[in-house]
């Protein structure tokens, strides 16, 4: 996956890129460089549609790449980690001020999701924008293998019923995203809920 509209990114982005390429695990099958990527994307194509101004246009984008940085040490709290890690990096390129507005939108993206401001919607909304679109089914499988691998669940039958309640629970907070993403995610939802109540009733 290629990162797009690459000249509008600060220089600190690709350094926080180039550290999350080498440190992240490969065993990181859905928290891994091409969602970081996917994500920076989606924020790109919100900053267009809400014609955010070039000053917070670049606080997202940072937000974005560096999001998931935490995974590079544990999966753990891994965004008030990123927080942490980020922060040598962001002093000497921004203020405080704009070091706490990127924090507000890296722990948007912690679930469940509560975004306050408008830009921490735009940043949730990116993380799980594959919740509403036509590939979920390769990328969950990616979440799927990588829960597996922390021993967060054990059967198909965990994964199915975390799938269907996640999606029941989730919602997405910008308009665009309820135009344009919740109707495919109705749909994959009740998909799941026949595999479940077809599972119930071959028992």
């Amino acid at each position: 996956m290629t990162l797009e509209n690459k000249n509008a990114y600060p220089d600190v982005c690709f350094q926080i890129l180039d550290e999350l390429k080498q440190k992240l695990a490969p065993y990181l099958s859905y928290h891994c460089y091409d969602h970081i990527i996917d994500v920076s994307n989606v924020c790109d194509k919100y900053i267009k549609i809400y014609k955010v101004d070039d000053h917070m246009a670049k606080l997202i984008r940072i937000a974005a790449v560096g999001h998931d940085f935490g995974y590079t040490v544990s999966s753990i709290d891994h965004e008030e980690l990123s927080i942490q890690l980020l922060e040598p990096m962001l002093k000497p390129v921004l203020t405080t001020e704009e070091i706490d507005i990127v924090n507000g939108m890296i722990r948007a993206t912690e679930v469940p999701q509560k975004p306050k401001t408008f830009y921490e919607k735009i940043i949730a909304d990116a993380d799980l924008d594959y919740l509403g679109r036509e590939h979920y089914d390769d990328l969950s499988e990616n979440l799927h293998q990588e829960l597996l691998h922390f021993g967060l669940i054990k059967s198909d039958r965990e994964w199915l019923d975390l799938q269907i309640s996640f999606l029941e629970s989730h919602e997405f907070h910008t308009l665009y995203a309820k135009w344009n993403r919740r109707k495919l995610k109705l749909i994959k939802l009740k998909e799941l809920k026949a595999i479940q109540l077809e599972q119930i009733n071959n028992k």
